[in-house]
């Protein structure tokens, strides 16, 4: 059985005020990074074993004080071959 990766990127618009708080709370989640940043929008890059895991990690995202909203912008899914990870 293959595993998956799936790989997706968001904007992520931030109340000024609230960008520090909230740049805190997404370097703390699994398997998400921060590409890009200014005063109020963030480029966050999750990956995960499936479309569900990146969902969970969306919406951990829209819960966190201060996100006016995280919109994909992208998505990759890729079978992984035996040992890869």
């Amino acid at each position: 059985m293959s595993k998956e990766l799936h790989i997706t990127s968001l904007v992520v618009q931030v109340m000024p005020n609230k960008m520090a708080e909230v740049r805190q709370h997404i370097m703390a989640i699994e398997n998400a990074e921060l590409s890009v940043n200014n005063e109020v929008k963030l480029v966050v890059v999750l990956e995960g074993n499936s479309q569900r895991a990146l969902m969970d990690g969306i919406e951990q995202i829209n819960a966190i004080s201060g996100v006016l909203s995280a919109t994909m912008v992208y998505h990759q899914s890729e079978a992984l071959e035996e040992g890869e990870e």
